[in-house]
């Protein structure tokens, strides 16, 4: 159906043969839409012959376009047709590379603005120094906006024959330059292969001569009309050693694969930086996707990962802090006539929390952001606020005010209602400090989580909750386990008090986070709204215990103080942040530095990390920064390169997601040879990176 419109339409707009213009005998010929010239790069014709170029140049009006060789889904490329003298040849139009270009639910090839087709022309020897030569050409295009209207002219150019070479046409010395520049090289920097499969024709490219290229935001524009879908985006992927793009199939290739023709595609590689080179594409094996792996791991194994991943969540270091504070709350709700709906209250906190993250990662990444676990923290303002939280829990703790006796539900005197709320709001705290944290199978289940409908990615995600609340569930239904918690008293007060100083820890870590994002300024300024918090928090109890109208005043002048300290912009420092001791060996990460080494033959090591990450700094200091692992660094001539993700950082969120991963940690090992690299897990040990360099004995 589809080709059956599109060759209706080019019919239709070519039969409107009442808006063509004809423009004979001239050098220029203008209509309503486009001023067509035809030109000469040189002021003269060589005696000796040789070879110059001639070239028809189109201005067009604004939001009117012109078409390429391939005009796309509609329309018709440029027609030259020269009448030269005897002798002279013309090849044929070397195109510059196209641009695609939206026209209703279809999209073309083409041109808009101007572009310079240019011809080049033999001219023979024996040529006589004065005498005159006219060079003729009768042009023909399809111009297109609202609607399509075809062109003509006929046009020539009258040139002297000099005995020197001809001196060059300044008028139009910078618009052949440009369109030189823009025509595709005829060399072959990429090996290139496609394949069909499915729904999708995938085109792979695998430079040879600038290792370095990832073919980031690289487009195709095959010279056969209907190979691909033209309006369809093309997005490149780093695959292997190379990238991909892979785009639905055009209607020609389904009706030629149908009959078993297809063996290459022919077409023009535009990348980045508007370099182009003709390539040729021959039917072969292509890697498959990491995304695409990662989708087809069954649903209920991916439900399971995410369970495991967050029953091992609980280990981590992060998240230490706040499950103390649920111990002491299942001490006192599990001498209640119903601890289980303290646990249901958790795991709904924790649930909930899990789900917003979910909506807000799947609308930042509709919006075409890098976002992925622990995306907050990359939020200089979401870091203090998280300071600022943690600070006010521990304040909370050391008794400065009461607030529902706690927001934990720990505190002597705490209502029913009260002690729900606040067990739901510590499961919310502990999705939200857990964030700095990756655990096994957590990366295998959100990468699936990331390749399917938005309901499966919130499932996942559930999933993911679940295995984090379930050890606290569990325990508040099993009234054995219940018997074995020791009886309440007031030595609860005290640890309660205590329980503050890991709140204080866990702040202090984060204004170190802050200090690797912000300038000295603006980390100063949060320290300080720090200071003006703890001061609010003590008059807020000074306010609850003695009614006073100074303390409740001071209160609202503190706390707006620490609001407004942290509200002011806080970016303006983009560091590296230097991993633990690493002896001097680490080098930041680049797409560029890693295609550098990997192609001297050297074996390289990757460390994806961030400051925020904790389990990136566990493994730093235990295992990459220990001595011997320094040592087998140099004595293997392993190259150490670390991918600071604190901030944004686009070439790492590209490198993750070509390994299926959505956060830190990510540590790869590439051996010497230019192999694909060795994924190690996300807890290192000492012994496990010996091993990998090759040194352990």
């Amino acid at each position: 159906m589809t080709s059956v419109l599109t060759r209706l339409l080019t019919a239709l707009t070519l039969a409107a043969a009442m808006g063509a213009s004809v423009a004979r005998a001239a050098d220029v010929a203008t209509t309503p839409r486009v001023e067509a010239r035809l030109v000469s790069e040189v002021i003269g014709i060589p005696a000796a012959g040789g070879t110059i170029s001639f070239a028809l140049h189109q201005r067009m009006q604004p939001q009117w376009h012109t078409y390429w060789r391939n005009p796309g889904e509609s329309g018709e490329p440029t027609t030259l047709s020269w009448t030269l003298p005897p002798g002279f040849v013309a090849s044929d139009i070397k195109w510059p590379h196209p641009e695609r270009i939206p026209f209703g639910e279809l999209a073309n090839y083409g041109f808009s603005e101007q572009i310079l087709l240019r011809s080049e022309v033999t001219v023979p020897a024996g040529l006589r120094p004065g005498d005159i030569v006219t060079v003729k050409v009768d042009a023909a295009w399809l111009v297109c906006k609202d609607i399509c209207v075809p062109e003509q002219a006929s046009l020539d150019l009258t040139l002297p024959v000099v005995a020197t070479d001809p001196a060059p046409n300044p008028e139009w010395r910078q618009a052949f330059a440009a369109s030189r520049a823009r025509e595709p090289s005829s060399s072959a920097p990429f090996e290139t292969r496609f394949s069909l499969g499915g729904e999708a024709v995938t085109l792979y490219f695998v430079p040879t001569q600038d290792l370095m290229e990832r073919g980031l935001r690289a487009q195709f524009f095959p010279y056969t009309k209907g190979l691909i879908k033209a309006s369809a985006l093309q997005v490149s992927e780093p695959r292997g050693a190379g990238f991909a793009i892979a785009v639905p199939p055009g209607w020609r290739l389904r009706d030629v694969e149908r009959r078993g023709e297809i063996d290459k595609i022919d077409g023009v590689l535009v990348l980045a930086g508007g370099k182009s080179y003709e390539v040729s594409l021959q039917r072969g094996g292509v890697p498959a996707s990491p995304t695409a792996a990662a989708s087809q791991m069954p649903l209920v194994q991916a439900i399971l990962f995410a369970i495991l991943g967050g029953l091992i969540l609980n280990l981590m270091p992060c998240v230490f802090p706040i499950l103390s504070m649920k111990a002491l709350a299942l001490v006192k709700s599990g001498h209640t006539e119903r601890p289980w709906i303290d646990g249901i209250a958790y795991l709904l906190g924790v649930m909930t929390t899990f789900a917003g993250l979910a909506g807000a990662l799947l609308w930042l990444r509709s919006t075409g952001e890098d976002a992925g676990w622990g995306f907050q923290l990359q939020s200089p303002l979401s870091v203090a606020v998280l300071a600022y939280v943690l600070a006010l829990i521990g304040f909370n703790l050391s008794g400065l005010f009461q607030f529902g006796s706690s927001l934990q539900g720990a505190g002597e005197g705490l209502s029913r209602q009260g002690g729900l709320i606040g067990t739901f709001f510590t499961g919310v705290l502990a999705v939200v400090v857990a964030a700095p944290c990756t655990a096994p199978f957590m990366g295998a289940a959100m990468s699936y989580a990331f390749t399917q409908p938005a309901a499966i990615t919130i499932a996942i995600f559930l999933a993911l909750g679940f295995g984090l609340a379930l050890p606290w569930v569990v325990f508040s239904f099993s009234p054995a386990l219940i018997r074995l918690l020791p009886k309440p008293g007031a030595w609860m007060e005290r640890f309660k008090q205590f329980l503050a100083f890991p709140m204080y820890g866990a702040a202090v870590w984060l204004v170190w986070v802050l200090s690797q994002q912000v300038s000295p300024e603006g980390l100063f300024r949060v320290m300080i709204g720090i200071v003006c918090l703890a001061l609010a928090a003590w008059a807020f109890g000074m306010a609850q215990t003695r009614r006073s109208a100074a303390s409740g005043i001071l209160f609202v002048i503190a706390f707006a103080a620490a609001i407004a300290l942290v509200t002011v912009p806080l970016e303006g420092k983009k560091t590296e942040f230097e991993p633990a001791a690493v002896g001097g060996l680490a080098q930041p990460y680049t797409a560029a530095r890693l295609a550098g080494f990997r192609a001297q033959g050297k074996p390289v090591f990757v460390n994806l990390t961030a400051a925020w990450c904790v389990s990136c700094l566990y493994n730093e200091k235990v295992a990459l920064a220990s001595p011997k692992v320094l040592a087998a660094f140099k004595s293997a001539n392993t190259t150490y390169l670390v991918g600071d993700w604190t901030n944004q950082n686009p070439e790492i969120s590209s490198l993750l997601r070509q390994h299926a991963r959505d956060g830190v940690p990510l540590y790869l090992y590439y051996p010497a040879g230019g192999l694909e690299p060795e994924i190690l897990p996300q807890i290192l040990t000492e012994s496990l990176m010996l091993k990998t360099l090759g040194t352990s004995k």
